[in-house]
């Protein structure tokens, strides 16, 4: 059940980036695009690219360090709706919300534990969260990471 739930949950997020809408999940953290521009020579390249904020509440109680700026306060993400992903994971939205929940629970009490899991991995050192066509999201001691899929960038890039 809870790798059809991140597997509608990763598909949510992929198709919600690909039409540069953020996504929020409560607990965890958000998903948005932004625009990044890069000078080669003497051109300007222009190019979306995903970006991981985690919550607040994870950042501050576990003191990590995500290298990451607050998300811009003019910038509302919508919220994870749970009767989509139930839907494309084929379940109720309440054992959705439930299975979603409980994976958020687990990575904050690990933290707090000082505890190694990988969810959706098997053993492995820290947190890994494994976004399927999306990317991993890694926390390494108080190192936070989203390494996103070389594909889903060129996805997002039109390629």
């Amino acid at each position: 059940d809870q790798k059809s739930v991140w597997d509608a949950v990763s598909a949510y997020i992929r198709d919600h980036l690909q039409l540069r809408q953020g996504v929020h999940i409560p607990a965890l953290g958000s998903f948005d695009v932004v625009t990044k521009c890069v000078k080669v020579r003497n051109e300007t390249i222009i190019f979306p690219m995903p970006v991981f904020y985690l919550a607040r509440n994870l950042i501050v109680s576990h003191n990590l360090t995500d290298n990451k700026e607050y998300l811009p306060g003019h910038k509302e993400l919508k919220p994870l709706q749970y009767p989509e992903v139930a839907a494309a994971a084929s379940m109720s939205w309440k054992k959705v919300e439930s299975c979603i929940r409980s994976t958020t629970s687990l990575i904050s009490h690990s933290l707090g534990r000082g505890e190694n899991i990988a969810l959706t991995l098997g053993k492995g050192e820290n947190i890994a969260l494994v976004l399927r066509d999306v990317g991993v999201l890694l926390i390494e001691g108080t190192k936070v990471q989203m390494k996103f899929y070389y594909e889903f960038l060129e996805m997002l890039a039109g390629k």
